[in-house]
Order: structure tokens, then C-alpha cells, then sequence
């Protein structure tokens, strides 16, 4: 058994596809659980039957630690393919994603790409191509849908100043796009969407420190299950990832506030 976390992002996915392609798990069955946690709360790697991926802090979580060169598809390629060339760049370009660490004039893998890959695999079959891609269309497009929302919400942004320069916080459907808060010159954004998850997030090369935010919070809605990333530039209480188990009651502009006082 795999077990990676809910709402599985790239990095987790990819683990899981490793383990499956290159590893010991080709049949293995697949788990999903609130990020952080185990299955049915077991102890991490206690089961060698049962391997987890990007969560539960065990040998292939990279969260317990702020290294930029690590992920959980990096710690898993380590084991189950060191020397392939291919796999390494790959997972390479997963890890940079994952810490959002772009290099500047560096290219990812894109949907051309994507495709190119599906025409080499299927060179005699373009019927496998168009099928193949649909979901993936489908996908893309439902992406678009949301960009669309973020940016219908944008408009109604409340901007704020915070000890490290400009922020604006959004509540929305979807919570809204950290990358759009920041293209308008936010170093802070936060959020709060439809089902009552919250969150804060800073510009990675910034020297936002949440920490004390994080002990606000602690005491100030000590209900609610806050959590601080090691970067100490995220702070989340609830996501897709990880459903909290109490939710936050306080609205989006006594969360402001709280930022604002640091």
C-alpha cells in the first residue's frame, strides 16, 4: 500500500509514480490521508507493507526539514533509481516547483511537452494521444474556470500594511491566487474561502517571519488547528491537503489585523 495525502499535489504524485514505476509498489494499492497524518494514525514506517509519501513525517516526507533540494519524490528517486540520468533531472524540475524555487530564463516541463511525450509512446496510435489528453484538457480547463473566479474576487481585495511592506487579503470561493497578490506587489496574502479554511503566505525570497503571528493565533483562536510551515512564510489552517479539525472563527479582517500587529 501507498499512502500519500488528500488533494495530491505534484510532488506526492510523483512519489507515488516512482514507487510504481521504479520501485517495489507496481500493484500497490493507493491511500490518501489529511496531510501530516498516517494511515489509521499508525506509526510512520513501522509497516514495511505500507509506504507513506509526502506526509506523516516518515522516510519519505521531506516536511520535517526546510532544505530546499529535498521532496518526497527527491527522497524516493534516492532509493529506487540513484543513477538514472532522466529521472533525476525530473524529479529536479518536482523539487524546484514544490519550493517554488525558479532559476531565472529556466524552462519547465510544459503542455507541449506533455504531449510530445504522449506522441512518443503512442507513435502509431494518435487515437491513444486524443485520449489521453482529454483529462488532462478537461483539467486545464477547470484551472482556467478558477483563475477566472480569483481574479473576479481580486477586485474586491482589502490591501493592508504589514512590517514587511504590502499585503492583501482576499475571501473568495476558491481563497484566491497568491501569485496574482503577488504580481501587484504583495509580500503578504491572505485568505479565507467558502468553507472556512484560512491562510497566510509571504513571497518566497521575502524575510516575512510568521512565527509571531503563529503565536497569536495560538492564543487567540486556540480552537483551531494552525499550522506553521518550517519556511515560517506559510500558515494554514485548513486546506484540501489537510481538512482541519476545527475550523477558525475568526473572519478575514480580524486575521488582518492579527498580521498587521504582528
Amino acid at each position: 500500500m501507498i499512502v500519500g495525502h488528500l488533494a495530491p499535489d505534484l510532488d506526492c504524485l510523483t512519489a507515488i509514480w516512482l514507487l510504481m514505476r521504479f520501485g517495489p509498489a507496481k500493484d500497490a494499492d493507493l491511500r490518501f490521508v489529511p496531510a501530516g497524518r498516517t494511515w489509521q494514525d499508525q506509526p510512520v514506517d513501522a509497516n514495511p507493507r505500507i509506504i507513506h509519501v509526502d506526509t506523516g513525517g516518515g522516510r519519505f516526507d521531506h516536511h520535517q526539514t526546510n532544505d530546499p533540494t529535498l521532496s518526497a519524490a527527491e527522497l524516493v528517486r534516492r532509493v529506487v533509481a540513484p543513477n538514472d540520468e532522466a529521472l533525476r533531472r525530473l524529479v529536479d524540475q518536482v523539487t524546484r516547483i514544490d519550493h517554488a524555487n525558479y532559476r531565472p530564463g529556466h524552462v519547465f516541463f510544459n503542455i507541449n511537452d506533455l504531449i510530445a511525450g504522449y506522441n512518443a509512446l503512442y507513435p502509431n496510435h494518435p487515437h491513444h494521444v486524443a485520449q489521453a489528453m482529454l483529462a488532462n484538457l478537461d483539467a486545464w480547463y477547470e484551472h482556467e474556470v478558477r483563475q477566472l473566479r480569483f481574479e473576479q474576487a481580486f477586485q474586491n481585495r482589502l490591501e493592508f500594511e504589514t512590517p514587511w511592506g504590502l499585503g492583501i487579503a482576499v475571501q473568495s470561493v476558491d481563497g484566491g491566487s497568491s501569485r496574482l497578490a503577488y504580481s501587484y506587489g504583495a509580500v503578504v496574502f491572505a485568505y479565507r474561502d467558502r468553507r472556512g479554511y484560512m491562510g497566510v503566505t509571504a513571497q518566497r525570497r521575502s524575510n516575512v517571519d510568521l512565527q509571531p503571528v503563529y503565536e497569536t493565533l495560538r492564543q487567540r483562536d486556540s480552537q483551531a488547528d494552525w499550522y506553521l510551515h518550517p519556511s515560517h512564510r506559510l500558515l494554514l489552517c485548513g486546506t484540501p491537503k489537510a481538512p482541519p479539525r476545527r475550523l477558525s472563527q475568526l473572519s478575514l479582517e480580524e486575521l488582518v489585523e492579527i498580521i498587521r500587529r504582528k
